[in-house]
């Protein structure tokens, strides 16, 4: 064999060992990005998934849920009470002063009345002076729905009267009232003051009169 040919051999052997060489770096250079994966993958299968809450702490969970949001609106339903409790309170106060302010105009013309008495001994001028401050009372009575109990005459209503004692009465039937002592009052459909009075026992048996004597 020629030197010509030999070298040409060698520089071909030599051309495939490179290529071999190549070939294999250029497998473990793919081959390597496997491996990464396959620990990435090792790592995640070794987490283990978490466990769903079972059917009893579910309802654990839920049952504290409600005892918290019972508590709230019973605290809530504590506040609403007495903020209602304080506005009432205010209103009622409120309407209060309104009629005491009414009154007081009632007193002043009660001193001025008074005043003129000590001033003027004429007493048909404090009669009249008298009836004009009944009149303002009763106006402001009327103003406020207050108005008086008819009892005199009337049939005995416990709801409406107060029998303070029974009373022998030849005008009167019994079961009636036949004496009035103090006077009721009403303020629309309610009962302000029950009216104390006397209910007649009926008209007086002479012959049983005579008897008990």
């Amino acid at each position: 064999m020629s030197k010509k040919k030999r070298k040409d051999t060698e520089v071909t052997s030599t051309e495939s060992d490179s290529d071999q060489s190549a070939v294999k770096e250029a497998h473990v250079e793919t081959e390597q990005p496997a491996d990464e994966v396959s620990e990435d993958t090792g790592e995640a299968t070794e987490t283990e998934p978490q466990e769903e809450p079972c059917e009893e702490d579910r309802l654990k969970a839920r049952v504290e849920e409600l005892e918290d949001k019972l508590l709230r609106l019973a605290a809530e339903f504590d506040n609403y009470k007495k903020r209602m409790a304080r506005q009432y309170d205010d209103i009622i106060r409120t309407a209060n002063d309104r009629i005491l302010i009414e009154l007081l105009d009632v007193m002043d013309n009660f001193e001025r009345a008074l005043q003129h008495d000590n001033e003027n001994s004429n007493f048909e001028s404090f009669r009249k002076g008298t009836e004009l401050i009944f009149d303002q009372m009763t106006a402001l009575l009327n103003k406020h729905d207050v108005r008086p109990i008819e009892a005199l005459g009337k049939p005995f209503d416990p709801n409406l009267h107060e029998a303070l004692m029974p009373v022998e009465s030849e005008e009167y039937p019994e079961g009636t009232v036949a004496v009035e002592m103090s006077k009721g009052y009403m303020q629309g459909g309610r009962v302000l003051r029950h009216s104390k009075v006397g209910v007649s026992r009926g008209k007086t048996d002479g012959k049983k009169q005579q008897k008990q004597e």
